[in-house]
């Protein structure tokens, strides 16, 4: 074999690794990409959760105001979280497509319909005239502690929720770790063989050359 071709087959040696780094890369980086999406995805699903919470207490806070005050401002915190409430669920439903979290917000929908119905029917009393008979009225509904079973079961189907995203979140971080090292060692590798190739390769021509070196020198003698 000629040092030519021994030097060709080198070099075609080594473009061939490298292209096999690039694509290696290449495909890493979209499951990276990937995984990290799954992990920014569990965390919205996470923050949706805690703003359906949060405007469930808004709306109870605006309840409880406007019952002991009769005030209507008291009421733009509860439509505005009923109003909310909505547009976050849609939001988990879409982020939960093929999570089995899908059949727990369809329980928390149910659930939040009925806690919401409780507590109209509780404005409804305190709107009654002569107001002393509303505000008696209402004062019952509140005292007889109806609704309380399904605001319970809001807080309970929420709890199930978080814990089930927190578990995905943490297998989701390690999954995005995981590629990352495998990513950094399989690099390093290929890096290694195309170094060992380069080294072989030089190591070929600077033997060829000294052989041709000694075949000049003897054939000038």
């Amino acid at each position: 074999m000629t040092l030519n071709r021994k030097i060709f087959i080198g070099f075609i040696a080594c473009a061939l690794i490298l292209l096999g780094v690039a694509f290696f890369s290449f495909k890493n980086s979209e499951k990276f990409i990937a995984s990290n999406a799954l992990v920014d995805q569990t965390n919205k699903v996470l923050y949706e959760v805690s703003q359906i919470l949060t405007a469930v207490t808004d709306a109870e806070t605006g309840n409880r105001g406007f019952i002991i005050t009769g005030d209507d401002v008291y009421l733009e915190p509860f439509t505005n979280a009923e109003r909310t409430i909505g547009e976050h669920l849609d939001k988990i439903k879409e982020l939960t497509k093929d999570n089995t979290v899908q059949q727990k917000i369809k329980e928390l929908e149910k659930e939040i319909k009925i806690r919401f119905n409780h507590l109209k029917t509780g404005n409804a009393l305190r709107k009654i005239v002569p107001i002393a008979i509303g505000i008696e009225k209402s004062r019952e509904f509140v005292v007889s502690g109806v609704g309380k079973e399904s605001q319970d079961r809001i807080r309970e189907i929420i709890d199930s929720i978080q814990k089930i995203e927190y578990t995905l979140l943490a297998e989701r971080k390690q999954t995005s770790e995981d590629d990352a090292n495998n990513f950094n060692m399989v690099f390093v590798i290929l890096i290694l063989v195309i170094i060992l190739v380069l080294i072989i390769v030089y190591s070929i021509v600077t033997s060829n050359l000294k052989t041709l070196k000694r075949a000049e020198d003897e054939t000038a003698s």
